[in-house]
């Protein structure tokens, strides 16, 4: 925390450096992020572009923060919100839904197993059961690693909100978890 708090000033401070470090460190989780609710990843790297150059311009009307992920992942969520309403190049919150790499990327070259495959089809069944809030609270929770104090910031909601919204959303997933492995070893034994 007191190293993004001095990095943070540092590029308030007009450090290009600094500023170059915060792009190159969360340009890939702010992607990740945003991949969420755009589809057009064009549309999405104008909108991450079209944040840090804000942000360089204002830098000196910012206010100090010490936790630059969460920080820059509610920026990034509110120009996505904004986005929307100018353009129709969005899905939905209420119809997101997980992006698919095309299928002759290296992930999917990597994963050749069936056992992985299946693992991935019903992680992903599971998670499409899911509300688009519920989805959105665990990527926060468990691919960004935020705390629910930093959830409660980016998604402005209180901190009891996200303890809810969270221990809802794990439930279900755990509920959908046993009921699909009991389905298949069901299958499997007849």
């Amino acid at each position: 925390m007191q190293e993004d708090l001095i990095r943070w000033k540092r590029f308030k401070d007009g450090d290009v450096a600094a500023f170059e470090s915060i792009i190159r460190d969360e340009f890939r989780a702010l992607f990740e992020y945003g991949t969420r609710f755009i589809h057009d990843r064009d549309t999405l790297n104008d909108c991450i572009y079209d944040l840090f150059t804000s942000l360089w311009d204002r830098k000196k009307f910012l206010a100090d923060t010490d936790q630059i992920r969460p920080y820059l992942l509610k920026s990034l969520r509110n120009r996505l919100l904004k986005e929307k309403e100018r353009a129709n190049h969005l899905t939905g919150f209420d119809s997101w839904q997980e992006q698919t790499e095309p299928e002759d990327n290296a992930e999917s070259r990597i994963i050749t197993s069936e056992t992985s495959a299946l693992r991935e089809r019903r992680i992903s069944s599971v998670l499409g059961s899911l509300t688009p809030r519920q989805r959105e609270i665990i990527h926060l929770k468990f691919f960004e690693n935020l705390s629910n104090e930093q959830i409660s910031d980016v998604l402005e909601i209180s901190r009891p909100a996200v303890s809810n919204l969270l221990s809802q959303a794990l439930r279900l997933f755990r509920d959908k978890w046993q009921a699909t492995i009991s389905t298949l070893f069901f299958l499997l034994t007849f």
